[in-house]
Protein backbone atom coordinates (compact mmCIF):
# COMPACT_ATOMS: atom_id res chain seq x y z
CA UNK A 1 0.00 0.00 0.00
CA UNK A 2 1.02 3.56 -0.61
CA UNK A 3 0.63 6.22 2.04
CA UNK A 4 -0.77 9.49 0.87
CA UNK A 5 -0.91 12.62 2.98
CA UNK A 6 -4.68 12.28 3.25
CA UNK A 7 -5.38 8.55 3.14
CA UNK A 8 -4.07 5.06 2.34
CA UNK A 9 -4.13 4.07 -1.33
CA UNK A 10 -4.22 0.30 -1.95
CA UNK A 11 -1.85 -0.98 -4.62
CA UNK A 12 -2.98 -3.43 -7.18
CA UNK A 13 -1.30 -6.83 -7.21
CA UNK A 14 0.26 -5.91 -10.55
CA UNK A 15 1.87 -2.79 -9.08
CA UNK A 16 3.26 -4.77 -6.14
CA UNK A 17 4.72 -7.43 -8.43
CA UNK A 18 6.12 -4.75 -10.68
CA UNK A 19 7.80 -2.96 -7.77
CA UNK A 20 9.21 -6.25 -6.50
CA UNK A 21 10.61 -7.09 -9.93
CA UNK A 22 12.08 -3.60 -10.23
CA UNK A 23 13.95 -4.07 -6.94
CA UNK A 24 15.23 -7.47 -8.06
CA UNK A 25 16.39 -6.00 -11.37
CA UNK A 26 18.26 -3.23 -9.56
CA UNK A 27 19.93 -5.77 -7.28
CA UNK A 28 20.85 -7.90 -10.30
CA UNK A 29 22.33 -4.86 -12.04
CA UNK A 30 24.43 -4.01 -8.97
CA UNK A 31 25.66 -7.59 -8.74
CA UNK A 32 26.49 -7.61 -12.46
CA UNK A 33 28.58 -4.45 -12.05
CA UNK A 34 30.40 -6.05 -9.11
CA UNK A 35 31.08 -9.21 -11.09
CA UNK A 36 32.42 -7.26 -14.06
CA UNK A 37 34.66 -5.23 -11.75
CA UNK A 38 35.99 -8.39 -10.07
CA UNK A 39 36.54 -10.04 -13.46
CA UNK A 40 38.55 -7.03 -14.63
CA UNK A 41 40.72 -7.25 -11.50
CA UNK A 42 41.27 -10.98 -12.02
CA UNK A 43 42.20 -10.46 -15.67
CA UNK A 44 44.70 -7.76 -14.69
CA UNK A 45 46.20 -9.96 -11.96
CA UNK A 46 46.40 -12.86 -14.41
CA UNK A 47 48.29 -10.70 -16.90
CA UNK A 48 50.72 -9.58 -14.20
CA UNK A 49 51.26 -13.16 -13.06
CA UNK A 50 51.84 -14.26 -16.64
CA UNK A 51 54.44 -11.51 -17.10
CA UNK A 52 56.20 -12.56 -13.87
CA UNK A 53 56.30 -16.19 -14.99
CA UNK A 54 57.75 -15.22 -18.38
CA UNK A 55 60.35 -13.06 -16.66
CA UNK A 56 61.25 -15.90 -14.30
CA UNK A 57 61.52 -18.36 -17.19
CA UNK A 58 63.76 -15.94 -19.13
CA UNK A 59 65.98 -15.46 -16.08
CA UNK A 60 66.14 -19.20 -15.45
CA UNK A 61 67.09 -19.88 -19.09
CA UNK A 62 70.10 -17.53 -18.81
CA UNK A 63 71.60 -19.42 -15.84
CA UNK A 64 74.14 -22.11 -16.67
CA UNK A 65 72.92 -25.68 -16.18
CA UNK A 66 73.49 -27.08 -12.72
CA UNK A 67 76.33 -29.55 -12.27
CA UNK A 68 74.96 -30.83 -8.96
CA UNK A 69 73.58 -34.35 -9.00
Amino acid sequence: MLLNSTHVIPRSRHEEESASLQCKIQELNKNTVRLISEAEKLIQESKQLSERIKSFENTKAKWPPSTHF
